[in-house]
Protein backbone atom coordinates (compact mmCIF):
# COMPACT_ATOMS: atom_id res chain seq x y z
CA UNK A 1 0.00 0.00 0.00
CA UNK A 2 1.47 3.18 -1.01
CA UNK A 3 1.99 5.84 1.61
CA UNK A 4 1.91 8.83 -0.46
CA UNK A 5 -0.16 11.46 1.43
CA UNK A 6 -0.74 9.31 4.17
CA UNK A 7 -1.22 11.74 7.54
CA UNK A 8 1.80 12.25 9.36
CA UNK A 9 0.97 9.97 12.88
CA UNK A 10 0.32 6.86 10.15
CA UNK A 11 3.95 7.38 8.68
CA UNK A 12 5.05 7.89 12.56
CA UNK A 13 3.27 4.95 13.27
CA UNK A 14 4.72 3.01 10.27
CA UNK A 15 8.00 3.91 10.90
CA UNK A 16 8.39 2.92 14.56
CA UNK A 17 6.71 -0.70 13.76
CA UNK A 18 9.60 -1.09 10.93
CA UNK A 19 12.06 -0.08 13.90
CA UNK A 20 10.36 -2.60 16.32
CA UNK A 21 10.68 -5.40 13.81
CA UNK A 22 13.96 -4.68 13.14
CA UNK A 23 14.67 -4.85 17.10
CA UNK A 24 12.64 -8.03 17.28
CA UNK A 25 14.88 -9.68 14.56
CA UNK A 26 17.73 -8.83 16.51
CA UNK A 27 16.35 -9.81 19.25
CA UNK A 28 15.53 -13.33 18.37
CA UNK A 29 19.16 -13.60 16.95
CA UNK A 30 20.83 -12.67 20.32
CA UNK A 31 18.47 -14.78 21.93
CA UNK A 32 18.73 -18.02 20.01
CA UNK A 33 22.27 -17.88 19.75
CA UNK A 34 22.81 -17.30 23.35
CA UNK A 35 20.47 -20.44 24.05
CA UNK A 36 22.27 -22.37 22.04
CA UNK A 37 25.47 -21.58 22.90
CA UNK A 38 24.71 -22.85 26.60
CA UNK A 39 24.84 -19.07 27.73
CA UNK A 40 21.48 -19.12 29.41
CA UNK A 41 21.43 -22.45 30.79
CA UNK A 42 18.84 -24.98 30.79
CA UNK A 43 15.63 -24.54 32.63
CA UNK A 44 16.79 -20.70 33.56
CA UNK A 45 14.22 -18.04 33.73
CA UNK A 46 14.27 -15.43 30.93
CA UNK A 47 13.34 -12.00 32.21
CA UNK A 48 12.61 -9.11 30.68
CA UNK A 49 14.48 -6.96 33.52
CA UNK A 50 17.40 -9.34 32.64
CA UNK A 51 17.05 -9.84 28.93
CA UNK A 52 16.40 -5.97 28.54
CA UNK A 53 19.86 -4.70 30.41
CA UNK A 54 21.76 -7.51 27.99
CA UNK A 55 20.78 -6.77 24.85
CA UNK A 56 19.87 -2.97 24.94
CA UNK A 57 16.16 -3.75 23.19
CA UNK A 58 13.01 -2.81 24.50
CA UNK A 59 10.30 -4.99 26.01
CA UNK A 60 7.71 -5.13 22.76
CA UNK A 61 10.55 -6.43 20.40
CA UNK A 62 12.05 -8.75 23.25
CA UNK A 63 8.80 -10.39 23.88
CA UNK A 64 7.95 -11.03 20.25
CA UNK A 65 11.22 -12.87 19.44
CA UNK A 66 10.40 -14.78 23.15
CA UNK A 67 7.06 -16.05 21.41
CA UNK A 68 8.66 -16.54 18.30
CA UNK A 69 11.02 -19.20 20.39
CA UNK A 70 8.97 -20.65 22.11
CA UNK A 71 6.60 -21.46 18.88
CA UNK A 72 10.27 -23.29 17.97
CA UNK A 73 11.01 -25.15 21.91
CA UNK A 74 13.93 -23.00 22.00
CA UNK A 75 11.88 -20.71 25.05
CA UNK A 76 9.15 -22.48 27.61
CA UNK A 77 6.23 -20.08 28.53
CA UNK A 78 4.63 -20.45 32.17
CA UNK A 79 1.39 -19.42 33.11
CA UNK A 80 2.09 -16.48 35.56
CA UNK A 81 5.75 -17.01 36.08
CA UNK A 82 6.76 -15.96 32.76
CA UNK A 83 9.52 -17.63 30.32
CA UNK A 84 12.56 -19.57 30.69
CA UNK A 85 15.09 -21.93 28.89
CA UNK A 86 13.46 -25.71 28.69
CA UNK A 87 15.49 -28.09 30.92
CA UNK A 88 17.28 -30.67 29.34
CA UNK A 89 15.39 -34.78 29.49
CA UNK A 90 17.01 -37.88 28.45
CA UNK A 91 13.55 -38.67 27.11
CA UNK A 92 13.22 -35.57 24.52
CA UNK A 93 16.51 -36.17 23.53
CA UNK A 94 16.40 -39.60 22.68
CA UNK A 95 12.89 -38.68 20.84
CA UNK A 96 15.47 -35.45 18.68
CA UNK A 97 17.85 -37.92 18.13
CA UNK A 98 15.13 -40.91 16.60
CA UNK A 99 13.81 -38.47 14.56
CA UNK A 100 16.81 -36.82 12.74
CA UNK A 101 17.98 -40.24 12.61
CA UNK A 102 14.83 -40.54 10.13
CA UNK A 103 14.23 -37.50 8.84
CA UNK A 104 17.63 -36.17 7.80
CA UNK A 105 19.79 -38.90 6.16
CA UNK A 106 16.57 -39.33 3.98
CA UNK A 107 16.60 -35.82 3.05
CA UNK A 108 20.51 -36.16 2.16
CA UNK A 109 19.71 -39.28 0.17
CA UNK A 110 17.42 -36.80 -1.66
CA UNK A 111 20.26 -33.99 -2.25
CA UNK A 112 22.43 -36.68 -3.96
CA UNK A 113 19.73 -38.31 -6.38
CA UNK A 114 18.74 -34.22 -7.29
CA UNK A 115 21.60 -31.89 -6.30
CA UNK A 116 23.72 -29.85 -9.10
CA UNK A 117 26.62 -29.49 -9.96
CA UNK A 118 26.08 -25.92 -7.93
CA UNK A 119 24.72 -28.39 -4.92
CA UNK A 120 27.98 -29.56 -5.29
CA UNK A 121 30.36 -26.70 -5.27
CA UNK A 122 28.09 -25.14 -2.22
CA UNK A 123 28.86 -28.39 -0.22
CA UNK A 124 32.38 -28.30 -1.05
CA UNK A 125 32.86 -24.95 -0.22
CA UNK A 126 31.06 -25.49 2.85
CA UNK A 127 33.22 -28.49 4.38
CA UNK A 128 36.12 -26.35 3.51
CA UNK A 129 34.99 -23.68 5.67
CA UNK A 130 34.43 -25.98 8.38
CA UNK A 131 37.89 -27.40 8.05
CA UNK A 132 39.89 -24.32 8.32
CA UNK A 133 38.55 -24.30 11.71
CA UNK A 134 40.28 -27.01 13.28
CA UNK A 135 38.52 -29.82 15.41
CA UNK A 136 35.81 -28.52 17.88
CA UNK A 137 37.79 -30.61 20.26
CA UNK A 138 40.90 -28.70 20.58
CA UNK A 139 38.41 -25.40 20.42
CA UNK A 140 36.62 -26.69 23.41
CA UNK A 141 39.77 -26.81 25.35
CA UNK A 142 39.07 -23.21 26.21
CA UNK A 143 35.81 -22.96 26.36
CA UNK A 144 36.24 -19.47 27.58
CA UNK A 145 36.60 -18.72 23.82
CA UNK A 146 33.23 -18.21 23.02
CA UNK A 147 34.08 -16.50 19.42
CA UNK A 148 36.24 -19.34 18.11
CA UNK A 149 33.46 -21.92 19.27
CA UNK A 150 30.47 -19.96 17.93
CA UNK A 151 32.56 -19.85 14.44
CA UNK A 152 32.92 -23.27 14.47
CA UNK A 153 29.33 -24.11 15.28
CA UNK A 154 28.13 -21.78 12.78
CA UNK A 155 30.31 -23.53 10.07
CA UNK A 156 29.57 -27.05 11.44
CA UNK A 157 25.44 -26.02 11.22
CA UNK A 158 26.78 -24.68 7.11
CA UNK A 159 28.04 -27.81 6.49
CA UNK A 160 25.27 -30.33 7.66
CA UNK A 161 22.61 -27.45 5.75
CA UNK A 162 24.28 -28.00 2.94
CA UNK A 163 24.29 -31.62 2.89
CA UNK A 164 20.15 -32.06 2.70
CA UNK A 165 19.91 -28.40 0.84
CA UNK A 166 18.54 -29.93 -2.65
CA UNK A 167 16.35 -32.37 -1.17
CA UNK A 168 13.41 -30.35 -2.57
CA UNK A 169 11.35 -29.80 0.30
CA UNK A 170 11.02 -26.79 2.26
CA UNK A 171 9.04 -28.40 5.31
CA UNK A 172 11.54 -31.12 5.46
CA UNK A 173 14.53 -28.53 5.79
CA UNK A 174 12.13 -26.16 8.36
CA UNK A 175 11.65 -29.19 10.25
CA UNK A 176 15.59 -30.39 10.12
CA UNK A 177 16.56 -27.43 11.08
CA UNK A 178 14.51 -27.29 14.46
CA UNK A 179 16.05 -30.68 14.97
CA UNK A 180 19.47 -29.19 14.92
CA UNK A 181 18.88 -26.85 17.24
CA UNK A 182 17.40 -28.74 19.85
CA UNK A 183 20.51 -31.12 18.80
CA UNK A 184 22.83 -28.13 18.96
CA UNK A 185 21.88 -27.15 22.65
CA UNK A 186 21.88 -30.43 24.08
CA UNK A 187 25.50 -31.53 22.81
CA UNK A 188 26.49 -28.05 23.90
CA UNK A 189 26.22 -28.90 27.54
CA UNK A 190 27.28 -32.36 26.84
CA UNK A 191 30.00 -32.38 24.40
CA UNK A 192 31.42 -35.62 23.20
CA UNK A 193 34.58 -36.63 24.13
CA UNK A 194 37.36 -35.85 22.47
CA UNK A 195 37.95 -39.20 20.61
CA UNK A 196 34.45 -39.05 19.89
CA UNK A 197 34.84 -36.25 18.24
CA UNK A 198 37.83 -36.93 15.54
CA UNK A 199 35.43 -39.69 15.00
CA UNK A 200 32.69 -37.33 13.92
CA UNK A 201 35.81 -35.11 12.18
CA UNK A 202 36.83 -37.78 10.05
CA UNK A 203 32.97 -38.50 9.05
CA UNK A 204 32.68 -35.27 7.59
CA UNK A 205 35.19 -35.80 5.43
CA UNK A 206 33.21 -39.06 3.85
CA UNK A 207 30.13 -37.45 3.96
CA UNK A 208 31.47 -34.94 1.36
CA UNK A 209 33.19 -37.48 -0.30
CA UNK A 210 30.23 -40.16 -0.34
CA UNK A 211 28.08 -36.97 -1.46
CA UNK A 212 30.65 -36.11 -4.49
CA UNK A 213 30.57 -39.99 -5.62
CA UNK A 214 26.80 -39.84 -6.06
CA UNK A 215 26.45 -42.84 -3.40
CA UNK A 216 23.48 -42.50 -2.02
CA UNK A 217 23.59 -45.84 0.60
CA UNK A 218 26.75 -44.44 1.92
CA UNK A 219 25.88 -41.22 2.41
CA UNK A 220 22.81 -42.23 3.93
CA UNK A 221 23.77 -44.91 6.01
CA UNK A 222 27.44 -42.32 7.65
CA UNK A 223 24.88 -39.88 8.40
CA UNK A 224 22.79 -42.23 10.28
CA UNK A 225 25.68 -43.21 12.16
CA UNK A 226 26.99 -39.59 12.74
CA UNK A 227 23.34 -38.73 14.54
CA UNK A 228 23.97 -42.04 16.53
CA UNK A 229 27.08 -41.53 17.57
CA UNK A 230 26.50 -37.77 19.01
CA UNK A 231 23.23 -39.01 20.43
CA UNK A 232 24.78 -41.82 22.60
CA UNK A 233 27.75 -39.53 23.89
CA UNK A 234 25.04 -37.07 25.13
CA UNK A 235 22.64 -39.88 26.18
CA UNK A 236 25.35 -40.96 28.59
CA UNK A 237 26.24 -37.96 29.81
CA UNK A 238 22.30 -37.36 30.27
CA UNK A 239 22.31 -40.20 32.41
CA UNK A 240 25.14 -39.61 34.59
CA UNK A 241 23.74 -36.54 35.67
CA UNK A 242 26.80 -34.72 35.76
CA UNK A 243 25.78 -31.24 34.75
CA UNK A 244 29.65 -29.99 35.99
CA UNK A 245 30.53 -31.12 32.58
CA UNK A 246 28.35 -28.37 31.05
CA UNK A 247 30.25 -25.76 28.61
CA UNK A 248 29.01 -22.05 30.17
CA UNK A 249 30.16 -19.90 28.08
CA UNK A 250 30.81 -16.17 28.84
CA UNK A 251 30.34 -13.82 26.59
CA UNK A 252 29.74 -9.74 27.37
CA UNK A 253 26.29 -8.17 27.43
CA UNK A 254 25.21 -6.85 23.79
CA UNK A 255 25.82 -3.45 22.93
CA UNK A 256 23.22 -3.30 20.50
CA UNK A 257 20.93 -0.02 21.48
CA UNK A 258 17.03 0.01 21.50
Amino acid sequence: MSTQGAPPDTLRHDRDRGVSLLDSDRAYAALRGDILMGVHPPGGALRLSDLRQRYRIGPSPLREALFRLTSQRLVKQESNRGFRVPPLHPAEWADVVATRRHLEPAAAAASVAAGDEAWEETLILAHRRLGRLGSVSTLLEDPADSASIARWEAAHRGFHRALIAACGSAWTLNFCDLLADQFDRYRRFFPPSRAVQDTLGAQHDALLQAALDRDAKTFREMLESHVEITGRAVAAGLASGDMARCVHTTVPPSTSKS
